[in-house]
């Protein structure tokens, strides 16, 4: 049986790497829209309850509806890159389009995941301008930068046409691993750095205080879930994309797990503080802002709309009459107290004491059953 000659057997191995390395990328993409699909299926009531019912117009709204249905047409687009029949051999022209657009849409989609987390830091952060304008100069520069560093690799990504022998066939669109590909995941990832620390510094000032804020230790932890499945999807593409086998490479760079991950794990946070919102019976813009809640301990009451408010025993008493005066202006959450008591913890604490009962009570009662029993 006759041999073949050492430079067939070597394009015919690296050829069998690279069709395994497509192969992983279908199956990686399937992986990466069921997870968005599923996660759209799961929470469309919710949607629906905080999203479609509400008849004003917001900057948040309009980001959640886009967040929301803009990455499943990206997602739809690389599947037609991938399954499509015979692209790169009969329509080429074809595959260069939907290999750029598909980098351009993902990049921009992205961009929306940004704006959701950049939002949610303004309204944390609604009475400091320097911080707010500090935070949006950064996401802008960010996608400045990303499409900055495409516009450089455009063509290191462009759509390569094979030309098969009689009787094969081959689905889907074929590009080159490229290897400067990992530069544009990297102010993504610097922005969700940024963005998350800017989430958590709030809640540890205020421990440092000695304080807490139940709303902030919220936000940080959501923030904290969407930060580490952020960053595991950035690194994965950034790492990926620098890998030698095409079996890493091509899932990494061309899958679009990052954008699907991020679309999830933003639509959860939107959905989680409008749940919250809708519990308390306030506008989810009041709820995220850190100087009306982060000043005081809170918890959620027994009723719905009910907060529990902590408050110091310095403060002035409220009058009733001045409560029904504000109980008539706003029907959001109401807090009201009568009296203060002299002991320096409340009742119910970790460090109350209950007071010594008085000697002269039982010296009377004993006075008083002596009494009865001489009669």
């Amino acid at each position: 049986m006759a041999t073949l000659p050492p430079e067939l057997q070597d394009e015919i191995a690296e050829l069998t790497l690279g069709l395994d390395g497509l192969i992983r990328l279908r199956y990686l993409t399937i992986a990466a829209t069921t997870c968005l699909l599923y996660d759209m299926i799961l929470t469309f009531n919710q949607e629906v309850e905080y999203f479609w019912k509400t008849r004003r117009w917001s900057l948040s709204r309009v980001l959640f509806f886009l967040n929301r249905y803009f990455p499943p047409i990206v997602i739809i687009l690389c599947l037609l890159g991938v399954f499509a029949p015979n692209l790169s051999v009969k329509v080429y022209v074809v595959c260069l389009g939907l290999v750029h657009a598909n980098f351009f849409l993902a990049i921009f989609a992205l961009a929306l995941v940004q704006a959701v987390i950049v939002l949610r830091i303004c309204y944390v952060y609604s009475k400091s301008s320097v911080v707010r304008v500090f935070i949006i100069g950064c996401f802008a520069a960010c996608t400045v930068v990303t499409l900055a560093l495409y516009g450089k690799i455009w063509h290191d990504v462009d759509s390569t046409a094979v030309t098969l022998p009689p009787g094969v066939k081959f689905t889907g669109c074929t590009a080159p691993p490229s290897r400067q590909v990992w530069k544009i995941f990297l102010p993504n990832l610097g922005l969700h750095t940024l963005l998350y620390l800017a989430t958590t510094v709030p809640m540890l000032r205020m421990r440092r205080l000695g304080q807490q804020s139940r709303l902030l230790n919220r936000l940080a932890r959501d923030g904290g879930i969407f930060y580490f499945s952020i960053f595991a999807a950035a690194m994965f593409s950034t790492i990926g994309s620098l890998a030698k086998s095409p079996l890493i490479t091509l899932p990494a760079i061309y899958s679009n797990l990052l954008l699907a991950i991020g679309a999830v794990s933003v639509s959860r946070l939107m959905l989680s503080i409008r749940s919250l919102a809708e519990q308390l019976s306030v506008s989810p813009d009041w709820l995220l802002n850190n100087t009306e809640l982060s000043r005081v301990n809170w918890k959620q009451g027994a009723r719905l709309g009910e907060l529990i408010v902590e408050i110091e025993p310095i403060e002035e008493d409220v009058e009733m009459a001045s409560v029904e005066e504000k109980r008539a202006a706003s029907p959001a959450v109401y807090t009201t107290r009568v009296g203060v008591l002299d002991h320096t913890v409340y009742p119910g604490t970790r460090d109350y004491k209950a007071p010594p009962r008085s000697k002269r009570g039982k010296v009377k009662f004993r006075d008083e059953q002596s009494t009865c029993d001489d009669s």
